[in-house]
């Protein structure tokens, strides 16, 4: 299980709290509401979290979200909860923080940022 805080879906700024690099992504996935999947687009992700944009409405003013997409080049399922730490506006991204993943997801959301360092 890997828990640990800091990414706020926000562009950064002075009071910036993430604690590890983000990298861009652009990938569909699920995020699930009240155990119900919505389609999202997610922008960028870090070992922390991610920022992911509501398809069609989805929005809700849950706090803790499920997880679950496939990041490029992997055939495996990354599953995770989170708990929703920015949200600017009803129409804009969700900033979520990990708050519980698996040992594998892990590993493997590592392996995909290890592999994909900025220029």
């Amino acid at each position: 299980m890997h828990t640990s805080s800091c990414d706020t879906g926000a562009k950064a700024s002075n009071t910036d709290r993430r604690a590890d690099p983000r990298r861009e992504i652009d990938l569909l996935m699920n995020r699930f509401l009240n155990g119900y999947p919505y389609l999202c687009r997610a922008s960028d992700i870090s070992r922390t979290g991610m920022r992911i944009h509501p398809i069609n409405g989805a929005h809700s003013a849950t706090r803790f979200v499920g997880l679950q997409f496939q990041l490029p080049g992997c055939a495996d399922i990354v599953t995770a909860s989170g708990e929703v730490v920015s949200a600017p506006g009803k129409d804009g991204p969700v900033g979520v923080r990990f708050t519980r993943m698996p040992a594998l997801s892990a590993a493997r959301v590592g392996r995909f940022l290890a592999a994909r360092r900025p220029e």
